[in-house]
């Protein structure tokens, strides 16, 4: 059974980071997706909570994942999973698809919002990145 990934952050597609084009060149890309939950900006990155009940959608993509686990360990040690001060936990989520299909998925859910943190209506991080000032990327 093939395992996907929905990425909603710095790791999708058409994000310029170093670990967005490994995703992108280590995984098959299926497409654009969403599931109920809050986008929040973190400043230069989103975190996302998940809710069924949400009136809000996430955006983000879905990546079939390579069957050896090595991609799925280089993404849990990037957003720093095994640590327990680390705000983010891998879940399960089923994605609905443009087409209507719903996909179960890993994600990485944001356990606790910081204060800083900004609600983005749109729930789509590039449109909210297009949105701000430019600014220079950090890698």
């Amino acid at each position: 059974m093939t395992e996907h990934l929905f990425v909603y952050g710095t790791l999708r597609a058409k994000f310029p980071h170093p670990m967005a084009r490994q995703l992108a060149a280590s995984a098959r890309f299926v497409g654009e997706g969403s599931v109920p939950g809050v986008l929040y900006s973190l400043g230069t990155y989103p975190g996302a909570t998940l809710d069924p009940n949400a009136a809000t959608r996430v955006v983000g993509d879905v990546f079939a994942l390579p069957r050896d686990g090595s991609l799925l360990a280089d993404l849990d040690a990037y957003e720093a999973t095994s640590k327990e001060d680390e705000p983010y936990t891998r879940v399960r989520v089923d994605v609905r698809m443009a087409n209507g299909q719903l996909i179960p998925c890993w994600t990485y859910e944001l356990g606790n919002v910081p204060r800083r943190a900004r609600k983005i209506p749109t729930g789509d991080f590039l449109l909210h990145r297009r949105a701000q000032k430019p600014r220079t990327e950090r890698p």
